[in-house]
């Protein structure tokens, strides 16, 4: 993320508060609720708003200055099976199949129970947001697009992003706030589970900004506040990896799970991780914002150049026509980072590599720009040699690699199998272009039982205590794998199915 699109963030949340009726610390001490949600996003707000219709008093704990999470940024990708939109368009699909082709995609390393109440629960969450106006993309919903595709068209985008699920969920939780069985306190952090002897929670203690700290009393907690690629420690001590990006929610710091930890809760999945493919960063001082992004998908755009690592190895057949593929290929090289490789023909030939900037379009001119100025992430030189040292690539395997695939291109017998092969790199100026992996899911996660309760390492639940969203992790939703639509989707449809029937509110 930008610190334009930071500001515009903030600036986006400020602005629609007002419509929010907001709490205060002062009088959310002064009730107890039956359910408390950190975390007003695609999870805690439906889990809160179906609370509310089975007569519950909802607490909403926000850290940020107005709810809504990651749906102020995201694309709305939800993936259902056996929706009414379907049947309309005379696609027959079932929940089975979608999660036969999540196991499938994801090579089976995806949590096969939690992957099954999220899919079939998925329908009933979409045709709600149908029913009342959601709209997804024309031509939706669809196979896939670069990852991975389905057996099936379930695979739909929102029309106007996560805003459009945002809309709904606020339309619809109006009469509960109205009536005051849902209330929101923002700009307040939980920083801690109140537990009894039993282990069982009994609230939360909040922190506002100044410091300043509130015990609210609760017979249920749900954990709802996303994952934590804002937080590098937390990123790198849970994947193992190193975090390059700051392309995320600025509020998607890691609480929820500080707090699943703090009452014995277990986290799983960070060995599933997957980076994303084809960042070009601003500088080289890590996490960075991302300055471009490179089109690398085959049936887009046929690539021209070459992908190399550090060594000046090629590690990936370029025109393989699956981000899948790339990204398992990037994330077993040193640092998660390559080079693409050409030459001035290629450079003149080819359709543009990059097209897209942090301040719009990226155009051809803005490559020679690039280029015109030695950077950390552009390089030119009039040898394959010189290059190689200005990147940072190991220049006897740059050469090899450059010979061996002009080689393969003159034969037509490719050593990766690459197919598109239109020019050989020969003509100097040579260029590199440094790509870099990037993320905006953290695939480490909360683990919970068949009624999204945390559970201990002994697989009993934490009282009172669930869990739902981004907090679940990607690598239980999707494995080692990417799955479109496995993201939001879950997060919804779980969230609606914890307020709605999991959460206990009987009275005692």
């Amino acid at each position: 993320m930008t610190d334009t699109s930071r500001r515009a963030l903030l600036q986006l949340a400020a602005s629609t508060a007002l419509a929010w009726p907001l709490t205060t610390a002062r009088a959310a001490r002064a009730t107890s609720w039956d359910l408390i949600v950190v975390g007003g996003g695609n999870a805690g707000l439906p889990a809160a708003l179906f609370a509310a219709q089975r007569g519950a008093r909802v607490l909403i704990v926000e850290a940020a200055g107005q709810v809504g999470g990651t749906l102020f940024l995201s694309s709305g990708q939800m993936s259902a099976a056996g929706t009414r939109l379907q049947r309309e368009r005379g696609i027959v699909d079932t929940p089975q199949s979608h999660y036969d082709d999540v196991m499938r995609i994801s090579g089976g390393t995806a949590d096969a129970a939690l992957v099954r109440l999220a899919v079939f629960n998925a329908a009933a969450a979409f045709d709600w947001l149908t029913d009342h106006g959601f709209k997804v993309r024309a031509g939706h919903p669809v196979t896939g697009t670069t990852h991975d595709p389905y057996s099936h068209a379930r695979y739909a985008w929102a029309e106007r992003g996560g805003l459009s699920i945002l809309a709904v969920l606020n339309e619809q939780l109006k009469p509960e706030l109205d009536r005051g069985r849902v209330q929101v306190l923002t700009q307040h952090e939980a920083v801690e589970l109140i537990q009894g002897r039993d282990g069982a929670v009994r609230g939360v203690v909040t922190q506002d900004a100044k410091g300043e700290r509130t015990r609210v009393n609760g017979r249920n907690v749900a954990l709802t506040c996303g994952g934590y690629t804002a937080n590098p420690q937390m990123f790198e001590k849970l994947e193992g990896v190193r975090t390059y990006s700051r392309a995320t929610y600025p509020y998607s710091r890691g609480a929820g799970i500080d707090l699943a930890l703090a009452a014995g809760g277990v986290i799983r999945g960070g060995d599933r991780h997957m980076p994303l493919f084809g960042a070009i960063m601003s500088d080289s001082t890590y996490p960075a914002t991302i300055q471009a992004l490179a089109r690398h998908f085959p049936p887009d755009r046929p690539p021209w150049e070459i992908l190399v690592n550090v060594q000046g190895q090629r590690f990936v057949r370029e025109d393989v026509p699956s981000h899948t593929a790339q990204e398992l290929a990037l994330g077993a090289q040193p640092e998660e980072r390559c080079w693409a490789v050409f030459d001035a023909a290629i450079l003149a030939a080819a359709p543009p590599l990059i097209t897209g900037g942090i301040n719009g379009p990226w155009t051809p001119a803005d490559t020679v720009d690039a280029f015109a100025t030695p950077t950390p992430m552009f390089h030119r030189a009039d040898s394959l040699a010189a290059l190689a040292r200005a990147a940072g690539i190991e220049p006897a395997g740059l050469e090899r690699s450059v010979r061996d695939y002009n080689r393969g291109r003159q034969s037509g017998i490719d050593a990766l199998g690459r197919v598109h092969m239109p020019l050989p790199i020969e003509r100097a100026p040579f260029h590199a272009v440094q790509l870099q992996s990037w993320n905006l899911t953290s695939y480490a996660g909360v683990a919970v039982d068949d009624r999204l309760r945390v559970v201990r390492t002994d697989g009993a639940p934490v009282p009172n205590l669930y869990a739902a969203g981004e907090l679940l992790g990607m690598g239980q939703l999707m494995g080692h794998a990417v799955c479109g639509g496995m993201s939001v989707m879950p997060a919804l449809a779980l969230g609606r199915l914890l307020g709605a029937e999991l959460v206990d509110l009987r009275r005692s």
